[in-house]
């Protein structure tokens, strides 16, 4: 069975391979846990949550200065 959070950590996955199209799956990992300065090997699930929504929230908030800017 599939829980809430395993759920909400697919949907944030796919959220980041649509922003990364070139990226591998295995990449796509790997670069998050090294967000999260953790080893691909050792990364808790709940660790993946928390650097992939860190790192959408940063993009988010870069994307709002961006067009901040361009007004």
């Amino acid at each position: 069975m599939i829980t809430p959070q395993q759920s909400d950590l697919s949907a944030v996955l796919a959220e980041l391979r649509r922003r990364y199209p070139a990226w591998r799956f295995g990449q796509l990992i790997a670069n998050i846990a090294g967000w999260a300065d953790q080893d691909v090997w050792d990364i808790e699930d709940e660790q993946l949550m928390e650097a992939a929504r860190s790192h959408l929230q940063a993009l988010a908030q870069r994307e709002q200065e961006v067009t901040t800017l361009g007004e």
